[in-house]
């Protein structure tokens, strides 16, 4: 993005906004509880960075990479994204205080404009401050906190930018590296599948006893949990808001801009094409099968009708087309002044245009004189109901999560409080989980160590769309290992995939042994009983050639008088292939778009290198204190 970064005011605003949106959601969360004195994980120059704030980042990254692998993380794997997550808050840090110690500054006027650019809170007419301040507040923030961290995220972006406005490529450094990809190679390889080889191998029972006895992983039953959960959602607290005609017809006219909408009109338009110029026996040709076909569609056939069995193929051409409700001003000035003076339901005559005959149906009329509270009743309905209960989510979410904290070892209370009903799973696994139970961050939650141990209730789970959830494990059933003659099968097509894989991969580098040795590609395939595939001409991105192979082929040395280059790699985890590169070809010529490209590809990995270099400068330099004991 920083590449493109030439006026912050008129062009990279909304893509750093944008950056910014997901940052917040990604960092900040949604925060219902009293943060008050709390421990701190790590200082940067004697600047704190608070528990609370690590905790909210690290969920919420936990989160959006579980939504992402839709699996829970591995112990492994949590203490490696919990040491990412500080290293990142510490690294913002850093740079925030780099932006006040070089003078950066961001005035009120163009933190408005950036709000005001940020597509989420704009409405039909623009920039709209109650979905500003309503979207702030479903952040969990203040708009005096989130305009903080708003101004030091654009104020971080002007100084990647001040550090990397400096990068620059030659013209000869993208040429070469342009000639490089785009180089041809001609390949030869063959693939060494395993499936040849598995039904010719024995597995003996004590081989199969042994791996059984060694190990459990595929071989065991999964672990399960069942759970009890409250669930808060927009959607179903709108299904219960009470509809008083008074209150509906209030909320239409408090909102009338919203539903008030220009005159609109849908269309069926069947075209006959004809020439300005047309003679006078072919305007005599179309206007017959114009009228032919119009008398049609007023008997009562449809347009769709028409189009599939009423056209004799016979000039002029015609076209049946269907229009949805368009403003005036998109059909032609002719069709457009009639379409707007009939009726609904009205079928025109035969118009002629400079575009030819033309006969239409309006089928739909809205807006305009129609703009009443009757005509718009389902939809003012539907978004007061979401209006309401969205004012009582937040409420009600505030004190489902406080009494679920303060009752950890009960949702009675809560369910009580808040006037949902606790709700309670079948058994399930990470694998068999639907519905609600099947979303990442519920999974988490349900398969939580901690949450397991203790029976207590789960911190609060924001979920898409307004929806809030806190669940309790009721009960955990470990992973269990299969008995030995259920997987007995299983074990022995293991053994046989390993044993082929190995087979094959040894063959394959028999030979490279021969081709290195001096044997030709013909005698190995000989001895070997085996063909060569070809493929010439291939580029580095050629979809007609494996991946792997792909990659290979392009790793290796430029072919010799004294014959090919070879390459040997394993395709995926069970297959083998060899590689030979006869001959390689760079391009005479080279296109000034690609050149281009490849200029700003190389611009945008220096730029990234130079900035990584001024971050680590500067965590050079910084005091940094990091309390691992507090994580």
């Amino acid at each position: 993005m920083l590449m493109q970064i030439r006026n912050w005011a008129t062009g990279w605003v909304a893509g750093a906004i944008m950056g910014l949106i997901i940052i917040t959601f990604a960092v900040w969360g949604i925060n219902f509880a009293d943060q008050g004195s709390e421990p701190v994980v790590a200082s940067v120059d004697g600047e704190d960075i608070k528990l609370r704030q690590f905790q909210q980042a690290y969920n919420n990254f936990r989160d959006q990479m579980q939504n992402y692998t839709g699996k829970s993380l591995a112990p492994g794997e949590e203490e490696l994204l919990k040491k990412q997550t500080l290293d990142k808050l510490i690294q913002d840090e850093i740079i925030n205080q780099a932006t006040v110690d070089n003078g950066l500054q961001i005035s009120d006027a163009g933190i408005r404009k950036a709000i005001e650019n940020i597509d989420v809170f704009s409405g039909e007419n623009g920039f709209d401050r109650g979905a500003y301040e309503i979207g702030v507040m479903q952040m969990g923030m203040t708009t005096v906190v989130f305009e903080h961290r708003l101004r030091q995220e654009l104020m971080a972006n002007q100084l990647q930018y001040a550090v990397t406005n400096s990068v620059f490529v030659s013209e000869k450094e993208a040429v070469w590296l342009t000639r490089i990809n785009k180089q041809t190679r001609d390949l030869t390889y063959i693939i060494l599948p395993a499936d040849e080889l598995k039904d010719s191998i024995e597995i003996s029972d004590g081989a199969i006893e042994q791996y059984y006895n060694k190990t459990s992983r595929g071989l065991s039953d999964p672990e399960q949990v069942r759970v009890a959960y409250l669930e808060l959602s927009v959607e179903k607290l709108a299904e219960d808001i009470e509809i008083v005609e008074e209150t509906l017809r209030s909320y239409y006219d408090d909102n009338k801009d919203k539903y008030d909408v220009k005159e609109q009109r849908k269309v069926h338009i069947i075209d006959f094409k004809l020439a300005p110029d047309a003679e006078d026996k072919d305007v005599e040709m179309a206007n017959n099968k114009a009228e032919k076909i119009r008398k049609l569609i007023a008997s009562g056939i449809s347009f769709t009708e028409i189009a599939e069995n009423h056209d004799d193929g016979t000039a002029p051409e015609m076209l049946v087309s269907e229009h949805g409700f368009l403003v005036r001003g998109v059909l032609p000035k002719e069709i457009d002044e009639v379409v707007f003076s009939v009726g609904e339901g009205e079928l025109s005559e035969v118009i002629r245009t400079d575009r030819g005959l033309h006969v239409f149906r309006v089928d739909g009329i809205k807006g305009g004189i129609n703009n009443t509270f009757e005509n718009a009743k389902e939809e003012v309905e539907k978004d007061y109901k979401r209006s309401e209960a969205e004012h009582k989510y937040f409420d009600l979410a505030d004190t489902l999560v406080t009494l679920a904290y303060e009752h950890a070892d009960t949702l009675e209370v809560a369910a009580e409080e808040v006037g949902i009903e606790i709700q309670e799973s079948d058994r399930f696994n990470r694998d068999s989980a639907t519905g609600i139970l099947a979303d990442p961050k519920v999974l988490a939650a349900s398969f939580d160590k901690e949450a397991i141990k203790s029976g207590e209730n789960s911190e609060a789970i924001e979920l898409n769309n307004n929806r809030l959830l806190v669940l309790q494990v009721l009960e955990h059933f470990p992973a269990e290992k299969k008995p030995l003659e259920a997987v007995r099968e299983q074990v022995a097509q293991i053994l046989k995939t390993e044993q082929a894989s190995k087979m094959q991969r040894e063959k394959g580098q028999e030979i490279l042994q021969q081709l290195k040795q001096g044997s030709s590609l013909s005698q190995v395939a000989e001895a070997l009983e085996f063909e060569w595939s070809q493929a010439e001409g291939v580029t580095r991105d050629d979809v007609s050639v494996n991946r792997r192979i792909l990659r290979t082929a392009f790793k290796l040395g430029k072919p010799e008088n004294d014959g090919p280059t070879f390459g040997g790699v394993e395709i995926g985890k069970e297959d083998y292939a060899v590689v030979a590169v006869s001959r390689i070809e760079y391009p005479m010529t080279l296109n000034d778009e690609d050149i281009d490209k490849t200029k700003a590809m190389l611009l945008r990995s220096k730029a990234n290198d130079e900035w990584s270099s001024v971050v680590d400068e500067l965590k050079e330099k910084a005091s940094i204190s990091i309390y691992s004991s507090k994580l």
